[in-house]
């Protein structure tokens, strides 16, 4: 493999996409920026070392206490290597995956958790729990006054959905139900039932945890 044409992979990727890029190429052409020749001997003793690209999650500054990088080179593949730590533990939620309480609930924490404003999503299901779509419905104070049934229904008609979960975050860290959260909750599972499409839960997002109205046992089931 020729790594010496960085303007060649520069032109392959804004042709068709840094996922046409094999491992040691991507790995070349982000070090290459500076120093193209000392990025060529890093790749090359890397990929002599490991099978993966992924492996360089396992990188840290004393594994580059050896290497032909310079300090600025060193510390832009330190923080590619964070960052790919980062991506690893990243909660994902695929379109087409089986949906529970437990999963969801997992999910949006770490990934709504830590908001500041307080927002409603609805999470759209086919027949088998897997999911559809996830909307961000509502921003601000939510209660049954704000919160119209039709824009939450409207969307679950959009994806022909065959059942919803919605979810709001509190920014307080508080995870116990509001007089509004529960009055919200009673106006959608009814709305729901009259259109057919009924209301599987209703989680609300702490900083670090969830509460699940069906694991609860709050009028859903």
């Amino acid at each position: 493999m020729d790594l010496s044409k960085s303007g060649e992979l520069r032109q392959k990727v804004n042709n068709y996409g840094a996922k046409q890029l094999e491992d040691a190429e991507l790995l070349y052409l982000i070090l290459a920026g500076i120093g193209t020749r000392s990025a060529e001997i890093f790749v090359k003793k890397y990929f002599e070392q490991h099978k993966f690209l992924g492996e360089l999650c396992y990188y840290y500054k004393q594994d580059l206490v050896k290497s032909t990088l310079n300090e600025t080179k060193q510390a832009q593949l330190l923080a590619l290597a964070e960052f790919t730590r980062r991506y690893q533990s990243y909660a994902r939620l695929t379109f087409g995956q089986f949906c529970s309480s437990k999963i969801l609930g997992d999910y949006l924490v770490k990934r709504f958790g830590l908001q500041k404003q307080e927002k409603l999503w609805g999470i759209y299901l086919d027949t088998k729990n897997q999911l559809i779509a996830v909307e961000e419905l509502f921003v601000g104070t939510l209660n049954a006054a704000t919160v119209h049934p039709r824009e939450v229904l409207g969307t679950a008609l959009k994806y022909a959905a065959a059942r919803f979960i919605v979810a709001h975050n509190h920014p307080s860290g508080q995870l116990e139900p509001s007089p509004n959260d529960i009055a919200l909750t009673k106006r959608l599972k009814v709305c729901g039932e009259i259109l057919g499409i009924p209301l599987l839960d209703h989680i609300i997002i702490g900083k670090d945890a969830y509460l699940s109205f069906s694991e609860a046992k709050i009028l859903i089931n």
